[in-house]
């Protein structure tokens, strides 16, 4: 089955910025900077004709215009362009405590959003982290661009709220420090970076949103999200909407400077809802959800970097709110938060299987919710079948009974079918969490 990445030598294509192939409709959208009619193009520019070049098959493709009504070589991040539009009404104003949502950057540019809070720090080898970073510590997140120049910053350079463009000073407001990002490289996933927090200056709350809001974290399925209306809170347009429209896309990214175009892969793109100076804002989807961090548009589309990418990325795990303290104290007068660990995409397992006859086989283990140590977690085991019938799977000690009763849903003639059970997490975070699975067929006699 084709994926995203087989169609990115569309890029090379004139005018085209973007590309994502759906594999449920089996079609291709293509990201234009300009629509330009077929016979203005060179035949090698012609994405169509491209594809059945190379291809040698008829497929679906949709061309979407990104209205920028010329050649560009990528859709503009957006906190770089000069001069930012003004802020909605109260966001370019001092916060404290902080929500996302606000004016906020690198002391050293110019305006740009205050992303989500809190963010723990679970694996500081996972990007460019600070010494100063310790796993557990609480950061706030936006993008590298915003607090770390894209690339260019020092890590301990100041972070200020409000952004300078929006009246922030030095002395009298900053509010962290650089302490973590992920270099920008072609390729790259995310464009995310960390600042240090003093808790008593931060809320977990987004602006002019939900107080409840994120009411989860997105950790897979974007798939499912298509169509679907999401919402943000930023710096310039304020809360927005849009719907989303592709979920696996490649796209070029412009941050100026020597970086020129960058490519960024497994992007979530959805339609206008952000200016310059948004980048950072955290997106929901319609019932409070985080599902990605924006960084990138044009005036029809915006650019997201997909949560769960940008937890395994930076090493980090979104908390829906903070973490409660045990009341100790730090001898500064600051409460010690409370050692919880969760385990995220970093932690050890061990996965065994037994399958007793080839009818029966295990293509996903999906954990429901982020494991806490100690407790249990409801599992997802999905299996491939060769037929229907009636099957059973036992999940560590828990042995169910399932019955599939048609195609619908199968793959090269396989039959999908999925089982819900429950493991139990270590509560030594040293410990790897095993899974064992047995299953077949359920044989009458």
């Amino acid at each position: 089955m084709p994926t995203t990445r087989d169609y990115e030598y569309l890029l090379e294509c004139e005018n085209v910025i973007g590309v994502d192939y759906d594999e449920r409709a089996d079609s291709v959208t293509v990201y234009v900077s300009q629509k330009v009619p077929p016979d203005e193009l060179d035949p090698e520019d012609e994405v169509k004709t491209r594809i059945k070049d190379i291809d040698g098959v008829d497929i679906n493709v949709e061309v979407v215009d990104c209205g920028y009504g010329e050649e560009r070589t990528g859709f503009d991040a957006l906190s770089v362009l000069e001069p930012k539009p003004d802020a909605a009404e109260d966001r370019q104003d001092r916060h404290r405590p902080v929500p996302a949502g606000v004016s906020e950057i690198n002391a050293e540019s110019s305006a740009a959003t205050a992303g989500p809070y809190p963010a723990r720090v679970e694996d500081t080898s996972a990007a460019t982290w600070s010494d100063d970073a310790e796993d557990g510590d609480l950061v706030r997140l936006s993008n590298n661009h915003v607090y770390a120049r894209s690339n260019a910053a020092e890590l301990g350079e100041p972070i200020v709220q409000p952004s300078p463009q929006d009246g922030g000073e030095l002395d009298e407001d900053e509010i962290g420090e650089l302490l973590g990002y992920v270099p920008i490289d072609d390729g790259v996933l995310v464009d995310v970076a960390a600042r240090s927090v003093n808790r008593d200056d931060e809320s977990t709350t987004a602006f002019e949103l939900e107080e409840s809001w994120p009411t989860a974290i997105r950790r897979g399925d974007y798939d499912d999200l298509q169509g679907e209306t999401l919402t943000k809170s930023g710096r310039t347009t304020g809360v927005t909407s849009a719907e989303l429209e592709s979920t696996n896309a490649s796209v070029r990214v412009n941050f100026g400077g020597e970086h020129g175009p960058v490519l960024f892969r497994d992007q979530l793109i959805a339609g206008y809802m952000s200016e310059g100076g948004d980048s950072g804002s955290a997106v929901f989807s319609a019932d409070g959800e985080l599902v990605g961090l924006l960084f990138g548009g044009s005036s029809q589309q915006t650019i997201l970097n997909k949560i769960n990418n940008v937890e395994a990325e930076f090493g980090v795990e979104l908390l829906t709110d903070e973490p409660e303290s045990d009341g100790e104290s730090d001898g500064n007068g600051d409460l010690v938060d409370e050692e919880i660990p969760i385990y995220t995409t970093s932690f050890d397992r061990t996965l065994e299987f037994e399958f007793v006859d080839a009818e029966l086989e295990p293509i996903a283990i999906t954990l429901d919710e982020p494991p806490r140590s100690g407790e249990s977690v409801p599992v997802t085991v999905t299996v491939l079948a060769t037929d229907a019938g009636e099957y059973w799977l036992e999940v560590n000690d828990d042995r169910q009974t399932f019955s599939i009763e048609d195609l619908e849903g199968a793959t090269n003639e396989a039959i999908e079918g999925e089982v819900t059970a429950t493991v139990s997490v270590p509560a030594d975070e040293g410990e790897g969490l095993d899974i064992q699975l047995q299953g077949g067929r359920v044989r009458r006699s």
